[in-house]
């Protein structure tokens, strides 16, 4: 979408009068920024003149330091500096794109092992296939050698080559030399495997059909409308878009995407920093739109920014059903900015979005919301255990690999095989209300549980875990104090404990493995200097 702004020739003589008077304020703020590095600088001079371990004064890790010192008190995690020598790493992240030979690997039995070769890859155009493992990257074993280094051996300069050695499922043993070349992950998929291709099918006789887009980058419309495409030679009568655990990804992508499915109506607008530009408004167009059938999108508390783009445009428009829990609540928007002289590259935050036009709401999340992210509707709110999800996880990866041109399944799946075989629950019941909305035309309901209190619910349970983690590990900790301090006893030492604990007349609290209080106690002799078998305990008043 472009922008134009026609100027009068007098609106530009008051522009150029406007910057003939901001011209010795740009000087002084000039400035007031070598003000604000002249403390820096003297600090430096200072440490480097005179600290008395001359070894560790490393430049490029005080300017890191310095600078992450500068974005650290943002209190931003969507801002970060990324230097020169993690750039390729940053444009795999971000971009989706990175040098090498595709292939998605793990380190299985101590060596690296090929999960599965990618699309198009030139791994798998030389034969690389799933379960192979690679004994050797350029003439060196990958035995005991940490995957990082791995990958980085696998990744270089487009046209290069790199040659492996792998042990296929059989035992045989062969080298490759395969050509380096640009990958670009792909970001849609569908329910299984058929070869390289995708299965999309979840009813045939009904026409429905599924599709997942895992991240949000530069070829994801062109991926999503190839699918489109393929599904539609057979019949497309209802859509499940599963946009779980997509973190987002490029903004114009989201914007796209939803355009795709609305012909009408706001998709999103961006406010900057007051003062940095006008409110940008994003709608819909009529050309190129779907038709208007059953739509149902699934997504999670991982479901962030770009794909809450998209979910909130379709909700706020009518045109789908979301169901899953409260996604992340990430309404920010980042540029990406390479400084000069190939000093490092800059994300940082520089506008925040709305969801249903310029009076809309901000969906991003703060330490004290209450309300964030996109809510599914009122009746599909539909919770995943942790463990069900790993579940899930685990069994959906087995049907994502590329297997010598193997099928992974019916020509055409159904709730029960996704129950069964994918062991995906809340996938298997959207099959179903899709089902329903498409012979009837209503819509089920599959819960009566309210958005915000599993949202809630969700988030306490996990910081309940994680304090019991903490409480282990210091218990722990307090069990190796205790015997060093037996030890020390036995060896005519006095125990060494910190001299400003004193525990005498203090207080214990004691939980349950939900975190429940069971009670209170009171160190009655609490005396530090006691071993801790001799503390006893007794209830305060009001505990039992």
């Amino acid at each position: 979408m472009r922008f134009k702004k026609i100027l009068a020739p007098s609106m530009l003589i008051l522009f150029s009068g406007a910057l003939l008077i901001q011209l010795p304020i740009a000087i002084a703020d000039r400035a007031s920024n070598y003000d604000l590095f002249d403390p820096v600088i003297d600090v430096r001079h200072l440490l480097v003149e005179g600290f008395v371990d001359q070894a560790k004064l490393d430049d490029k890790q005080m300017q890191l330091a310095m600078i992450n010192g500068m974005i650290e008190t943002l209190d931003d995690p969507h801002t970060v500096f990324v230097p020169p020598d993690e750039h390729a790493e940053f444009e795999k992240d971000i971009r989706g794109s990175y040098v090498g030979i595709g292939c998605e690997v793990n380190i299985i039995d101590d060596y690296l092992t090929i999960i599965s070769p990618m699309d198009g890859s030139p791994a798998l155009e030389a034969g690389i296939m799933a379960g192979d493992v690679v004994l050797e990257i350029e003439g060196q074993s990958t035995l005991k050698m940490p995957i990082q280094d791995c990958i980085a051996k696998l990744m270089g300069e487009p046209g290069t080559p790199v040659t492996i050695k792998v042990r296929h499922l059989d035992g045989t043993e062969q080298p490759y030399t395969i050509v380096r070349s640009r990958i670009t992950t792909r970001t849609v998929r569908g329910l299984r495997r058929q070869g390289e291709d995708w299965n999309y099918c979840i009813d045939d006789q009904l026409g429905l059909s599924y599709i997942r887009v895992t991240q949000f980058n530069a070829t994801t419309i062109d991926e999503l409308t190839g699918a489109l495409d393929n599904i539609q030679q057979r019949a497309l009568n209802g859509l499940i878009l599963d946009l779980r655990d997509n973190g987002g990804g490029e903004f114009e992508a989201a914007v796209q995407l939803a355009d795709l499915f609305l012909d009408e109506g706001t998709i999103v607008s961006v406010r900057p920093r007051e003062g940095r530009g006008e409110i940008k408004t994003f709608a819909a167009h009529l050309a190129g739109t779907l038709p208007d059938f059953p739509m149902l999108v699934l997504v999670n508390e991982r479901s962030a920014s770009a794909s809450e783009i998209v979910a909130g445009a379709l909700q706020e428009n009518h045109r789908a059903k979301i169901l899953g829990t409260r996604t992340f609540g990430k309404g920010s928007v980042q540029e990406i900015r390479e400084l000069d002289y190939n000093r490092g590259t800059l994300k940082f935050t520089s506008a925040h979005y709305y969801i249903g036009g310029a009076d809309g709401r901000n969906i991003h999340r703060s330490s004290d919301s209450q309300v964030w992210g996109v809510d599914p509707d009122p009746g599909m709110v539909m919770p995943v255990p942790d463990e069900d999800y790993i579940e899930m996880f685990r069994a959906r990866r087995e049907f994502e690999i590329i297997r010598n041109g193997k099928d992974n399944g019916p020509a055409c799946a159904n709730a029960q095989w996704i129950a069964d075989n994918l062991k995906d629950r809340q996938l298997a019941r959207a099959v179903e209300v899709l089902a329903t909305a498409v012979r009837t035309g209503d819509w089920p309901q599959v819960s009566q549980e309210q958005s915000a209190v599993v949202a809630f619910d969700q988030e306490l349970n996990r910081a309940l875990e994680q304090r019991i983690g903490l409480i282990e590990a210091t218990m722990k900790i307090e069990e190796r104090i205790a015997a060093l301090q037996k030890l020390s006893t036995q060896a005519g030492k006095p125990p060494l404990l910190p001299p400003d604990i004193d525990l005498a007349n203090g207080t214990l609290a004691i939980r349950d493995k939900q975190g429940n209080l069971v009670g209170t106690y009171r160190i009655e002799g609490g005396d530090v200097e006691l071993a801790l078998e001799s503390i006893k305990l007794t209830p305060v008043a009001g505990n039992n």
